[in-house]
């Protein structure tokens, strides 16, 4: 399928088959997600694989009782992470192992030490919550492009998400999408016409 035809027919499907999507689609979609857009490369995200049905449960009141949380076969909590060091050293050993030079490594080191150094934490989460939206494209699209159903949601407790699912304080939950074979069509897609966005 075309691109421009993948993100035309997409739709947010949140009424799920009782079909469990194979654990190795869950991971060819994670791949997908992890080729996303990321400035300086960091990629400052991790993801959160919910599958079974009892956890799910338990976070359905954390999001306002959105029933796809419960019905699908798969929930991604997309968070932002916070942890610069590790992120940034991350990216350097990433880069080793392409065989990108050493002196090339130190500038991307310097460059991202010193932005981080710059921004408050409440910056470097604003900053790191930008990155994940960017690779929420890729997560819904992705999951549309191997016959899955997906819906990202923005209305949820992030702290109750994290409590339940007892995550570490430098990951934030900044998006969840549920995966899932679709048990329905979709609402119909409707886009303001390039004639309304452009400025």
């Amino acid at each position: 399928m075309e691109f421009k035809d993948l993100v035309k027919n997409r739709r947010s499907i949140r009424q799920y088959q009782s079909v469990a999507v194979r654990e190795g689609t869950i991971h060819e979609l994670l791949e997908i997600i992890g080729l996303s857009v990321s400035a300086i490369n960091l990629q400052p995200w991790k993801i959160k694989v919910v599958s079974d049905q009892a956890t799910k449960d338990r976070l359905l009141e954390a999001c306002f009782g959105q029933n796809q949380v419960a019905t699908c076969s798969h929930l991604l909590v997309m968070c932002a992470d916070t942890d610069y060091p590790a992120i940034i050293d991350r990216a350097e050993k990433a880069q080793a192992a392409a065989g990108v030079p050493e002196e090339a490594r130190q500038r991307l080191r310097e460059m991202a030490t010193n932005m981080a150094h710059g921004m408050t934490p409440e910056q470097q989460l604003h900053w790191s919550r930008e990155q994940v939206f960017i690779a929420l494209g890729n997560a819904v699209n992705g999951a549309y492009s191997l016959g899955l159903g997906a819906c990202p949601m923005t209305m949820f407790r992030p702290e109750e998400v994290s409590r339940i699912l007892e995550l570490p304080d430098h990951l934030v939950p900044t998006v969840l999408v549920s995966v899932g074979y679709s048990a329905e069509d979709g609402s119909p897609k409707l886009r303001h016409p390039v004639s309304e966005i452009v400025i």
